[in-house]
């Protein structure tokens, strides 16, 4: 009897998991079409093992494979974010290539995140109508977008009304029912740059309503949801967060698919009924599901995470698409700059880092800041105190790699977000005047709201902040210097009488939320942006202007000070190319911290 019942397990033990239906999933791609970092090093279609992850190449050799093994079960989705992040995003108001090139690539189902907004609601509308009329896209679905009044999202409205855009589908995969939808949550729609009114419905009212109407009344056997929401772990290291939250508060979910908050997860989290899963971001990895249902027909799950690296066989045919591509970025933005896509412009010895979820310590946040400082001062004289960046505007790591070249892209998917009021991409800096007293309440709030908030920590450059955080709140800083290394550093008035004006820079982004403070501390911290002559500004009015003498404003961006702060380095080496300092080896602390 005990070895028949060794048999039985042994045999047992070797079957092979019975997938009914296999779900391939990525999100937060943000136009990572090409692999990273550094991009110099990527080379897909040759087996060299080359040190890059992700490209779209990859990504679509991968789900070729797997349509291979598992034909008409396979379904592959996105959960959102899938622009916003390289150059390539640069040539999609005209060109609406991504989402045509995601189908190629197998992908049936898309949601939109925060950054599909970027440009706003009707470019959007703009990015999507001319994606058809390329070709095929992906069917985008959408749950909880609130219609409105309001007239800048009127054509996006109308993708609703032309079912161009869902609020969920039904999908048959071997015979099983999926039934899908999505929602953007609290913290996304908080992100969204550009919002101009929008609003969007409470997840969880409707997540339920909708799995609800899917298992009761379509009968499906699968619920997923593509949830730009996101998850995080607590200090205690347990899973928390809006996805957390909705699969306990929403029984009739299966399958949480997971994006916003570029959290890799090898395991899957196991919350109410239902399993989130989420990939990290930019395509470096991608999530595959296996599901086999039960005699009950309840739906068992099989989770892993593969990463995009040189083992995977790319697909040709996407990478050449890709790079045809290359041209038009090159004539309609880097040409007029005096730029080319493949030129190197700097190269590494060491990685420049900032980790996203511990902003605190970094050496890319200085180094950022820094390039900023001396862009606005030493090439242009604008005279600025203090450069003010946000770890949330930090995208991307600058890699080492093979060789530690640095093209153009490298460069800029440091810092790629936004845009301001010429075809060049990013957000413009701006520059107002604080006093002293509101300089300390700045960074007080950012003392306190920065581990609950990562992304709202604060990179500097040409100051010191002395502060203790023992102390409570509005009582860390005792003393703030304002200056640099070469000329040294002066301590300022940091009094709530203060009258030491202080110019900060930053992008139009940050300096918008702190006008905003007043409203959104409940009046506890009110800082008033004001002129060289003390006279409040707002909007465009801080702009900084970096030619006067040429009609127009003349923006400056944060890439291009990186670029320039790149090319003013030495080349140590004797390759032609400037080496980023090892000054910068080394991770620092932003603040001169007290009692430790």
């Amino acid at each position: 009897m005990g070895k028949f019942v060794l048999i039985v397990l042994l045999i047992l033990s070797f079957q092979v998991f019975s997938q009914d239906i296999v779900i391939i999933h990525t999100n937060d791609l943000h136009s990572h079409l090409n692999g990273l970092s550094p991009e110099t090093e990527y080379t897909p279609l040759v087996k060299d093992m080359d040190p890059t992850l992700g490209g779209m190449a990859r990504i679509a050799g991968y789900i070729d494979n797997q349509k291979e093994l598992f034909g008409d079960k396979l379904l592959v989705v996105d959960a959102g974010d899938f622009l916003m992040g390289t150059l390539f995003q640069t040539i999609e108001l005209n060109e609406g290539f991504q989402l045509n090139l995601m189908h190629k690539m197998g992908y049936e189902f898309a949601t939109l995140g925060n950054h599909e907004f970027d440009f706003g609601p009707d470019s959007l509308a703009k990015i999507i109508r001319n994606s058809m009329a390329n070709g095929p896209i992906p069917q985008l679905i959408f749950s909880n977008y609130k219609t409105s009044k309001i007239a800048s999202d009127a054509d996006f409205v109308k993708l609703f009304e032309d079912n161009i855009i869902l609020p969920y589908s039904i999908n048959e995969k071997n015979g099983y029912r999926i039934g899908i939808f999505s929602l953007m949550g609290v913290d996304a729609d908080e992100s969204i740059s550009s919002n101009q009114g929008l609003q969007f419905e409470n997840q969880k009212k409707v997540a339920r309503k909708t799995a609800r109407f899917l298992k009761k009344k379509e009968k499906v056997d699968l619920v997923v949801v593509l949830s730009h929401c996101g998850v995080a772990m607590n200090k205690k290291g347990k899973w928390q967060g809006e996805d957390v939250e909705l699969a306990k508060s929403v029984h009739d979910i299966d399958l949480i698919i997971s994006g916003h908050s570029h959290t890799m997860l090898p395991e899957a989290i196991k919350a109410g009924n239902a399993l989130i899963v989420q990939t990290g971001h930019m395509g470096l990895n991608v999530g595959k599901v296996e599901i086999s249902f039960d005699s009950y027909r309840k739906p068992v799950f099989q989770y892993q995470l593969i990463e995009m690296n040189d083992n995977i066989t790319a697909n040709a045919e996407i990478q050449n698409l890709i790079d045809s591509k290359v041209p038009q970025i090159e004539n309609e933005i880097l040409a007029d700059l005096g730029l080319h896509y493949q030129t190197i412009v700097a190269e590494t010895s060491f990685n420049l880092e900032l980790d996203e979820f511990h902003p605190f310590e970094s050496n890319l946040g200085p180094f950022v800041a820094n390039a900023i400082h001396y862009q606005l001062n030493q090439n242009h004289q604008i005279g600025v105190d203090v450069v003010l960046v946000a770890s949330g505007i930090i995208r991307y790591n600058i890699y080492k790699g093979n060789t530690g070249m640095q093209n153009i892209n490298d460069v800029f998917n440091v810092m790629p977000l936004g845009f301001g009021g010429d075809k060049i991409p990013g957000f413009p800096l701006g520059k107002v005047y604080i006093n002293g007293g509101e300089l300390k309440k700045l960074m007080e709030l950012i003392l306190t709201v920065y581990s609950i908030k990562p992304t709202h920590f604060l990179h500097f450059s040409g100051m010191e902040v002395e502060c203790d955080m023992s102390k409570g709140i509005f009582r860390k800083i005792s003393r703030i210097r304002i200056g640099d290394d070469l000329n040294g550093y002066k301590t300022i008035d940091i009094s709530k009488k203060s009258s030491q004006q202080v110019s900060i820079a930053s992008n139009t982004f940050l300096l918008s939320f702190i006008g905003q403070l007043k409203k959104m501390s409940f009046g506890l911290v009110n800082i008033i942006p004001k002129n060289s002559e003390g006279i409040s500004i707002e909007n465009n009015n801080y702009l900084i202007d970096l030619d006067p003498n040429t009609e127009g404003i003349q923006e400056a961006k944060e890439w291009i000070a990186i670029y320039d702060y790149m090319k003013s380095f030495k080349d140590i080496n004797g390759n032609g190319i400037p080496d980023i300092p090892r000054i910068y080896e080394q991770k620092r602390n932003a603040l001169i911290m007290l009692n430790q």
